[in-house]
């Protein structure tokens, strides 16, 4: 077994190297910054680390506008090693992805033995298919998100739980206990994952009972804790992003969530099929309930995982991002139903003894080659969508160091409220909601794009921050066409006689860039800064 173990941790080293490498190569690059969420994150951070709280604006409300309280700390502790993080960062983050994929190697392994499969094709059938994965390590490794910490705890949970199943007891508590406790701390629905696969592990196995029912109170008094702190420091039970992000509007919601989850099992490559595969895994160890219960219940399990998180996210809406993020965490999984059907299954439907070592050679490849082809062409044409999240970052980072200088120092308002918050020392109102308790609450029913919709007219007039700032956008050259172009969610907000009263556009021209925005008139006489050009509103373009 010990041999075994290195292997797996071997493997899940060179898997997660190339992976790492092949995601980053078929983006054509990113900066190593992150996106824009996890800039949000990050600000948080670097709060926490300098002593002033968990606040978005250092002086400001306590609001948690991070969803993920652990990576939060685990940000925190970054920031607290000593600047710059981000390379610290990206290095958490690839640790994190190398356990996620070393547990899910060995579950892999722990499967095929359970039901009579060669373990070390299986194991290795699973390594090749989890480059077929790019989409996977982008989002744990190089957006510097929550994802490989969230994959990480879910798959290592069902790891134990399986193990347990068939009987092992060596440091297999440590496999439930751990997660159990963290998995709450991770997001808001860690607990419902963490008590859902621990009570069907309990109703599958009495040897599962009691070290499950333990799981459960120690997910419980977790999530318990965490919402107690949530009640005294922020005064209310969950993140401010529920609050600017989930609609009250149940069945919208619903609809929403199922779009979702049906656009990834039909668009993301060869989904539906590794799902299949899975369902009739469940299936299958139904029927063996009765005559081998160890076996089906081991097989129960990890295909209640997969149903479960797509379940879990339908309910609760989806999101707008590219690659499914919110099934990302979960998709190691798929590929080991495909390792198992295949070691188990193909010497079963062919007699590989009348098939020479090089035709094998030659089938494997090929079958690799049209799973990689597919896979990787799909994930490269996704490119432009992804690439959009990091360069809201350096935008917002290039625009804050920019307004740094302006006095008088104004309060801005902001769409993504990430990079700039990394960058600008001023107060910066986030206009959808996510880093604003009153925003994000004052209209419970969101309509427009999912998770961004939380833009209240009223609260806007209330405050009316000096400039509403539009740096995502570039500023037009051309000598006809508008300086300043702005898509269909700006003008749901802005395209209005007051706002035009109120405000004039302008451009912060530097010599390094240019970032369209508005500013309040009656701030933008105050100051005399001429790298601040007012232009006439013939020169704004919405498109509805």
């Amino acid at each position: 077994m010990p041999r075994l173990s290195v292997l797996d941790m071997a493997l899940a080293l060179i898997v997660t190297a190339l992976g790492a490498v092949l995601s980053y190569g078929l983006m054509g690059g990113v900066p190593l910054i992150g996106i824009d969420d996890a800039a949000i994150t990050r600000s948080y951070a670097e709060n926490i680390a300098g002593g002033h709280g968990y606040v978005y604006n250092i002086g400001g409300e306590r609001v948690e506008g991070a969803t993920s309280m652990l990576w939060t700390l685990v940000l925190t502790l970054a920031y607290m090693a000593g600047p710059p993080p981000e390379h610290l960062i990206i290095g958490i983050c690839f640790a994190i992805t190398v356990w996620a994929v070393m547990v899910t190697l060995s579950l892999t392994r722990a499967l095929a033995a359970l039901i009579g499969a060669p373990q070390r094709g299986a194991v290795l059938v699973a390594s090749a298919l989890l480059l077929a994965l790019p989409g996977y390590f982008l989002w744990t490794i190089w957006t510097m998100m929550e994802s490989a910490l969230w994959s990480a705890l879910l798959i290592w949970l069902v790891l134990a739980l399986v193990r347990r199943i068939a009987g092992a007891k060596s440091l297999v508590g440590l496999g439930i206990i751990v997660p159990a406790a963290l998995l709450p701390l991770t997001r808001p629905e860690g607990v419902a994952v963490a008590v859902g696969l621990l009570a069907l592990a309990a109703l599958l196995s009495r040897y599962c009972r009691r070290a499950a029912l333990g799981g459960i109170a120690l997910a419980l008094i977790s999530f318990g804790a965490l919402t107690a702190f949530r009640m005294q420091y922020f005064g209310v039970p969950w993140p401010n992003t529920f609050y600017a992000k989930v609609s009250s509007d149940v069945v919208q919601g619903l609809v929403d969530g199922l779009k979702y989850m049906v656009g990834f099992l039909l668009q993301a490559p060869f989904a539906e099929v590794m799902v299949l595969l899975w369902a009739g895994a469940a299936l299958w160890g139904l029927s063996r309930l009765g005559s081998n219960p160890i076996r089906g219940a081991a097989l129960i399990l990890p295909a209640a995982a997969v149903f479960g998180v797509l379940g879990t996210y339908a309910g609760l809406g989806g999101d707008h991002f590219a690659l499914w993020r919110f099934y990302q965490p979960m998709t190691p999984l798929l590929p080991v139903a495909v390792a198992l059907a295949t070691v188990s299954l193909l010497p079963r439907l062919v007699s590989w003894a009348d098939i020479g070592v090089a035709s094998r050679v030659f089938v494997g490849a090929g079958c690799l080659a049209v799973i990689y082809g597919t896979a990787w062409i799909h994930f490269h044409q996704s490119r432009f969508d992804m690439k959009a999240e990091f360069t809201l970052v350096s935008r917002g980072l290039e625009f804050g160091k920019a307004l740094n200088a302006v006095e008088p120092q104004p309060v801005v308002g902001v769409g993504p409220a990430g990079g700039i918050a990394l960058a600008y020392d001023g107060t910066i109102r986030d206009l959808l909601g996510l880093n604003w308790a009153e925003m994000a609450r004052a209209n419970p029913i969101k309509i427009g794009k999912r998770n961004h919709a939380s833009f209240d007219s009223e609260v806007f007039w209330r405050h009316q921050p000096d400039i509403v700032a539009a740096f995502e956008r570039r500023c037009d050259t051309g000598e006809e066409a508008p300086l300043i172009s702005l898509g269909s969610d700006y003008a749901l907000r802005f395209d209005n006689q007051r706002f035009r009263d109120i405000y004039a556009p302008i451009l912060l021209r530097t010599e390094t860039g240019c970032w369209p925005g508005f500013a309040k008139r009656t701030w933008l006489e105050s100051t005399q800064d001429t790298r601040l050009v007012e232009i006439d509103w013939a020169r704004v373009q919405f498109m509805n």
